[in-house]
């Protein structure tokens, strides 16, 4: 597989990384693809640039190859998200508390904690999780109290009655129930959280979350 913005790597028959494993098909019907890249993106894998990089790449983004392509994972691993349970825990709990350390101002909470940068770091399966997580807690938040007229804001506003019509439908369930899914808070969650060129966005639909969701308690 090889990615559209390696315009040099259009005529390699093998791509210019390995896909390992992918997950899909969203609502869009576009899948993502967790491929072993080489080190440098702008130079083809070889012995001195070798495949030890793993990344998430959209499908719309990336031209397939069939040589480059092994076992395959067609379900969503659940181990995948208890590996990550600590990670997940610890990032909600810090946009709770930078959220409502600048008294809900979310521009201010990029700048003073630096959160752009480390949202950007964060696995796009652990941003999933903090999106479900913050969207569970802040299910009985109104529309006028997220009061965000940006597409984050509509974002937020939709997670929340995810959150609320599962928690209707499962009255006995609770959040780790609610963020395993498959629902469509996950799919939503999953589209958000793995497009990189929304990184600001997704952050700001958690953070307006946050700011509606107390943090966990700590252990």
């Amino acid at each position: 597989m090889s990615h559209i913005n390696q315009q040099w790597a259009r005529s390699l028959p093998d791509g210019t990384a390995t896909v390992i494993d992918r997950k899909g098909p969203w609502p869009d019907g576009s899948w993502e693809y967790q491929v072993l890249a080489a080190c440098d993106f702008a130079r083809r894998s070889g012995p001195d640039n070798p495949e030890s990089r793993t990344a998430w790449w959209p499908s719309w983004a990336a031209t397939p190859s069939p040589t480059k392509e092994i076992s395959v994972n067609d379900s969503i691993r659940n181990s995948e998200t208890e590996d990550a349970e600590p990670e997940i825990v610890s990032l909600h709990r810090l946009l709770a508390r930078a959220i409502a350390a600048v008294d809900n101002n979310v521009q201010e909470a990029f700048v003073v904690f630096g959160l752009p940068s480390l949202w950007s770091l964060t696995r796009p399966e652990v941003r999933r999780q903090v999106l479900l997580l913050a969207a569970w807690e802040a299910r009985s938040a109104t529309a006028a109290e997220l009061g965000s007229p940006t597409s984050a804001g509509q974002y937020a506003w939709a997670f929340t009655q995810y959150a609320s019509s599962w928690a209707e439908q499962h009255p006995d369930g609770d959040a780790e129930g609610f963020c395993a899914g498959p629902h469509s808070a996950r799919h939503a969650a999953s589209s958000l959280a793995f497009e990189r060129d929304d990184l600001l966005v997704s952050l700001e639909t958690a953070l307006l979350l946050c700011s509606r969701a107390a943090a966990p308690e700590e252990s």
